[in-house]
């Protein structure tokens, strides 16, 4: 079986007597969506923020291809390899497009992007080259005729395109992606899930998310959790039928039909 990218061993998260995860273990492997799910409450936000650096497990390991990164923080992670793409888009509004793709693509330039808007010795040549990939994702991701708009005057389906782009740009081999459906109508959700199944041709992609028909199309593997236990695994069919899963969501929440979301225990 292929190495996973990104293993998490039996996770645990305390904050003072609450705890947020029990024991949680999962593995992302190559060229493949993994889902996240569970009822508001059940952790997802947190075993996300683990895998991200935001939050250090109380016990547990995190293993990112083979190497033991338990409690390295976001900026250590971004430089081996993670890219994350959150619900608050973290956009500069002021920016164009094209100059928020280049802040992500900050960590393959030898100068930096500031260096190059400062037109700091090395800047030119390595920002040619960050801008000829930028519009490249953007080409991808089907923004590219959006390059030199202002972020802060697009619709929010873009925008979120837009902070896509930013992580992608980097060339990640492994992307976060927290609740990226959210504020998405059913047809941008379906253009969304055409653009998670491409992009994991290339790199694999973990995925927390509340709205099953897009996690139903385009996950390989689901990992389910509720009140910070996992209690299911296994395919999006495998877990679709799983008891214990239905009794979670309270019945018929898990479907593939369309414009499903969660109920359950609130948050």
């Amino acid at each position: 079986m292929t190495e996973p990218v990104l293993e998490m061993d039996a996770i645990t998260v305390r904050f003072g007597g609450v705890v947020a995860l029990s024991d949680v273990s999962l593995d992302v492997r190559p060229r493949e969506v993994l889902g996240v799910i569970g009822p508001n409450g059940a952790g997802k936000t947190t075993l996300f923020n683990v895998a991200c650096g935001f939050v250090t497990p109380t016990q547990g390991r995190l293993t990112f291809e083979g190497a033991d990164v338990t409690g390295w923080g976001p900026s250590s992670l971004v430089e081996r390899g993670v890219a994350r793409s959150l619900q608050g888009l973290g956009l500069f509004d002021r920016l164009s497009v094209l100059d928020n793709v280049l802040v992500g693509a900050d960590v393959h330039s030898r100068a930096g992007f500031f260096s190059s808007l400062l037109a700091l010795p090395r800047g030119a040549r390595d920002e040619q080259a960050l801008v000829e990939r930028s519009m490249d994702v953007l080409e991808r991701l089907g923004i590219r005729d959006r390059a030199a708009s202002v972020v802060g005057g697009l619709p929010y389906p873009l925008r979120k395109r837009v902070a896509l782009a930013r992580a992608l740009v980097a060339e990640p081999r492994l992307l976060l992606l927290d609740e990226p459906a959210s504020g998405l109508s059913e047809g941008e959700m379906s253009e969304l899930g055409d653009i998670i199944r491409d992009l994991a041709g290339d790199v694999c992609v973990m995925l927390v998310e509340h709205h099953m028909d897009l996690v139903m199309r385009v996950c390989d593997r689901l990992t389910v959790l509720d009140f910070g236990r996992t209690i299911a695994t296994g395919t999006p069919e495998e877990v679709r039928d799983d008891p214990d899963v239905l009794e979670a969501y309270l019945g018929g929440a898990v479907d593939d039909g369309p414009a499903q979301t969660t109920g359950g225990h609130g948050a």
